[in-house]
């Protein structure tokens, strides 16, 4: 900030500048090893007319300073020896300054000259620009101390003199709110955009508050070690001493300096932190790499995390997971590699668009040295590899009231995951036995992280099949990446939601054609259903697509293998009716059921994700309703081909005409010997309905000698044939015939007896 300072004032300041002066040589770099220590002082070559500045910019190579009610007032200079290259005439004086990565300009705040609130682009090949706003609410003294240019969503931080508060605005000047500055016992100053990270300078306190850029919430914040300088504006720098990171700060008055301060490694990046694709991976961290201190000032060394060489892809967004798996002498949780390769598939196919046009996602999974760690090339992960093999514990952890307590996951995750500097880049994935004491399939650490975990001791072998390991992974993936159990939501079975997140297809995915085994998320938002007004004809509208509902009658959420026809919500064997009130997902209430496209809702930057140079607070407890092997015995296999009846009996509408008491062989097809165990419990059934006589009738052409009824197959014809031993009391009534297998699907005929 800039107040007017009486000459006592400046004097004692100039004082302190030049003791600053004498105890560091100007364009030498200082040592340094903890946020705030002063790593170089720039004395520039010119002074500003009015002995007032405060702006400072670092476009990548050179630094930029602005003058205060001066003319020139705006300087472009070298950063380690203050020479001044160039030097511009704007306004006849300037504020702060940012620099604009993507548009490759200068932003500059008011300072003296003009209209208090003018925010101007310039052109740094000439040093001509206009005025593109006027930050109005932000207006209230006659120089801006700070401004922050935040490429991710092309919007300023501006931060003006005599204030303790920041203001936001798009960069046409749309205001995007205001928010208090989160230091104390001065005014805010100086404001700087790194990733995830807003850095907060104070007026001459010499200290820094970081906040996280969305929420504002505290995550760490230090003394700047450079007493005596006024710390106002302020710039990041991740190029000048690489690969150190520092932020530069304007002295506001004679002589003309700046001063550069260490940071933590990546939690700052030069022109606004650009993020191409909107991954959460900033563009200079995957065209070079990053260097992060896993532990700040504790022993564990830095870590270059060789993004590159990863495959990263600053065009593509990338998700990155390392996988540590259980394992014991009997049996291993590691994914098996074609469990991963149907996740990775997914997210490369996935309609996801990227800020940059492309669509798809890279998604990179380390589970040791040999698994592939380039989707588009092929190449495994070698020596770039941090995953291994942890020690096998039936249950990691317990849950009680609240959920699930994480702390036995922390516990491994700082021994095995945090040294690797990973943390800001990947989500950590722990593939164990069981999580707790039930036999739930998998949890993630709320909805929006960066932790996960797959527990698949209870299921298939003791390590889950391929499916279930895929289904598992990807959904809690999913909940990572800020999705439901009902997409928006946590209404879990939504017929018209077709994603891995409902877990009607957790585990077997989701059914296409009348197959299972598509993992997906949901690529759009089906129709709303209303369970108090269902219409059976109109079912879901997705064509292509199988769905499930729930029927009380199987215990069971049965298949629609056709989702783009009619579905008989109320399973009484009649797909015709409409204003059917009936719960269908089995949630206890009727309700209107939302469907969602979650591709388009994913949001990549949760839990820990892009905050290089911040320990995030994360939750020690969460929600563990999760998928147990209870829960999945109510989601029968999709497996069945049913064609329809075949002679003598016809399909509906048509009605068949029989004597009653009489036996009738009904005959159908599978698709091949599926066995005899294919009915449901209780199947098949019959029920007296009413006679319709607008349908056409058929006579049974063909009867056999009445007995047990009693299912059989004929592997020449490929069909079963099931006997139906009918009443001889059913004379003069109609009745349907209910044939449901045990994949959960129901048939239907219907009889009229004479």
């Amino acid at each position: 900030m800039f107040r007017r300072a009486s000459r006592k004032r400046i004097v004692a300041t100039l004082a302190a500048t030049v003791a600053l002066i004498l105890g560091s040589v100007a364009g030498s770099p200082q040592a340094s090893a903890a946020n705030g220590d002063l790593v170089q002082q720039t004395n520039f070559g010119q002074s500003c007319g009015s002995g007032i500045g405060v702006g400072i910019a670092f476009d990548g190579t050179n630094l930029w300073y602005s003058c205060y009610a001066s003319s020139p007032d705006l300087f472009k200079a070298n950063p380690l020896t203050g020479a001044v290259i160039s030097s511009y005439t704007v306004a006849g004086g300037l504020g702060a300054l940012a620099w604009d990565g993507k548009r490759k300009k200068l932003w500059a705040g008011w300072g003296g000259a003009g209209t208090s609130g003018d925010v101007r682009l310039i052109d740094p090949a000439t040093g001509s620009g206009g005025v593109v706003f006027n930050a109005g609410a932000a207006a209230f003294d006659e120089l801006d101390d700070g401004l922050a240019y935040d490429a991710q969503d092309d919007s300023l931080f501006v931060s003006p003199d005599t204030s303790t508060s920041v203001y936001h605005y798009t960069t046409v000047g749309g205001s995007l709110g205001s928010f208090p500055w989160s230091g104390s016992g001065c005014y805010n100053s100086g404001v700087a955009i790194g990733g995830q990270l807003l850095f907060e300078g104070s007026d001459g306190c010499n200290h820094i508050w970081v906040v996280q850029r969305d929420t504002h919430a505290l995550v760490f914040d230090f003394g700047t070690g450079a007493n005596g300088v006024r710390d106002e504006d302020l710039e990041c720098d991740s190029v000048t001493f690489s690969p150190k990171t520092v932020m530069w700060s304007m002295e506001a008055y004679e002589p003309r300096r700046a001063v550069a301060f260490e940071i933590p490694p990546g939690s700052c990046a030069t022109g606004g932190g650009v993020d191409s694709d909107g991954d959460g991976l900033l563009d200079e961290w995957e065209e070079k790499g990053i260097t992060i201190d896993p532990d700040g000032a504790g022993p564990a060394a830095p870590q270059f995390i060789d993004l590159p060489a990863m495959g990263a892809d600053k065009n593509k967004p990338d998700v990155f997971l390392q996988v540590d798996w259980m394992a014991d002498a009997s049996h291993s949780h590691a994914l098996t590699a074609a469990a991963i390769k149907k996740v990775v598939d997914a997210f490369a196919a996935s309609p996801y668009h990227s800020p940059t046009g492309l669509t798809g996602i890279n998604l990179h999974v380390d589970e040791g040295p040999s698994s592939v760690m380039n989707p588009a090339t092929g190449a495994t992960w070698g020596s770039l590899s941090r995953a291994h093999q942890l020690t096998h514990v039936s249950n990691l952890g317990t849950s009680g009231a609240g959920g699930y307590d994480w702390s036995a996951f922390q516990t491994l995750k700082d021994a095995n995951f945090t040294p690797t500097g990973r943390t800001p880049i990947f989500h950590y994935v722990v593939s164990g036995h069981n999580y707790d004491s039930t036999t739930s399939s998998g949890i993630s650490r709320g909805i929006g992280a960066s932790d996960l975990i797959v527990s698949l001791g209870s299921f298939t072998n003791g390590v889950g099949t391929d499916n279930e390991q895929a289904g598992t992974l990807m959904h809690e993936l999913g909940h990572n990446l800020g999705l439901r159990h009902g997409g928006g939501d946590d209404t879990n079975y939504k017929p018209n939601y077709l994603s891995i997140m409902s877990y009607g297809f957790q585990l077997g995915g989701v059914i296409k054609n009348g197959v299972a085994g598509t993992f997906d998320y949901s690529r759009s938002a089906l129709a709303t259903l209303n369970e108090n007004s269902l219409s059976e004809p109109a079912g879901i509208g997705a064509p292509g697509y199988g769905t499930r509902h729930w029927c009380p009658a199987a215990n069971a959420y049965v298949v629609v293998n056709n989702a783009g026809g009619a579905i008989d919500w109320n399973c009484n064997g009649n797909s015709t009716e409409t204003g059917v009130a009936f719960d269908v997902n089995n949630d206890g209430s009727r309700g209107n059921l939302v469907g969602q496209d979650d591709w388009a809702a994913l949001k990549l930057k949760g839990g820990a994700i892009g905050l290089a140079g911040a320990t995030p607070t994360l939750p020690t407890v969460t929600d563990d309703e999760t998928l147990t092997v209870a829960e999945a015995s109510k989601i029968p296999p999709v497996g069945y081909t049913f064609t329809g009846f075949f002679a003598p009996v016809d399909n509906p509408p048509t009605v068949n005409v029989a004597k009653a008491g009489s036996a009738i062989p009904v005959k159908f097809s599978l698709g091949g010997d599926k066995g005899l165990n294919i009915l449901a419990a209780g199947s098949p059934s019959s029920q007296q309905v009413s006679c319709d006589s607008s349908q056409p009738l058929d006579d049974i052409e063909q009867t056999v000698n009445p007995g047990q009824s009693a299912l059989t197959y004929d592997p020449v014809t490929g069909q079963y044939t099931y006997v139906w031993k009918t009443a001889k009391s059913w004379a003069g009534t109609c009745q349907r015939f209910t044939l449901m297998l045990d994949d959960g699907t129901s048939h239907y005929a219907n009889f009229k007896f004479k």
